[in-house]
């Protein structure tokens, strides 16, 4: 039985295909905006689709209400015969411990469900997640698997860009570690703030929710999302990492293996 389980989020989205009880056999992304404007559909997004063959059913988490609306459509083209879902927060296997639980994210829950099942269990620890995404996202899992909550910050990117928008003379740089912590130019002292100051921010972020939230516990700290790869080796602290939680959760509730 083959699955598409779709992440939509603000920047793009992740499509993976799946079948039950095995790993993903390709993953692929799609600029959201292209979603919302309908541009590159039928050029670049619908041939991608149409070449995934006939699906059983189609899962999707999203950030982005009217981009799954939009899917929705395009999808119904090209897989009529699939039954296609919007996952809501309820459709979530895990305890939701926020104040108010109907303001989590589905793709903050899926990918806490995910890191719990692929790391909790077997380890017997709590999990921190770090989603690199638009946002830079923390959520703690308790090694129950339950989920605590967690932090929200500016993402790396968003940062970027953010600052070039509002000075003059600051160009928007590429998301790349200079050699050096010491920059002798400005794109490299722009790309050494950037760089190793999320770097820096996460390394405390970490300490900080350990400390916190999981005193005297050994903690499993993954991260995921599109920019989760830069930082790979970069972050002390971090465990594992895993580009596509979100993906995985979906897999997850897909395929019953939970």
């Amino acid at each position: 039985m083959m699955f598409l389980a779709v992440d939509i989020g603000n920047t793009s989205v992740s499509f993976g295909l799946f079948k039950k009880e095995e790993p993903f056999e390709m993953t692929f992304r799609f600029p959201t905006a292209s979603i919302l404007s309908r541009d590159h559909i039928e050029d670049e997004l619908l041939p991608k689709l149409v070449a995934l063959g006939n699906l059983d059913s189609i899962l999707i988490a999203s950030v982005v209400p009217k981009a799954s609306d939009e899917l929705m459509k395009i999808l119904g083209r090209t897989h009529k015969e699939a039954a296609i879902k919007v996952l809501k927060n309820e459709d979530v296997p895990i305890i939701n411990r926020y104040r108010n639980p109907s303001e989590t994210g589905t793709d903050r829950l899926l990918a806490s469900l995910a890191a719990h099942q692929l790391f909790g269990k077997i380890s017997g620890k709590p999990i921190i997640v770090i989603s690199l995404g638009t946002a830079t996202t923390f959520d703690c899992i308790t090694e129950a698997g339950e989920y605590l909550g967690g932090s929200i910050a500016l993402g790396v990117g968003s940062g970027a860009k953010h600052l070039a928008e509002i000075t003059a003379q600051l160009p928007e740089i590429e998301l790349v570690f200079p050699d050096h912590v010491l920059g002798k130019s400005t794109s490299e002292s722009i790309r050494s703030g950037i760089m190793f100051g999320a770097a820096a921010m996460m390394e405390g972020m970490i300490e900080r929710l350990h400390a916190e939230v999981f005193p005297e516990k050994e903690v499993q700290v993954v991260a995921t999302g599109g920019l989760s790869n830069i930082f790979e080796g970069k972050v002390k602290g971090v465990h594992s990492v895993v580009p596509h939680l979100v993906l995985e959760g979906i897999a997850l509730i897909a395929a019953g293996n939970i």
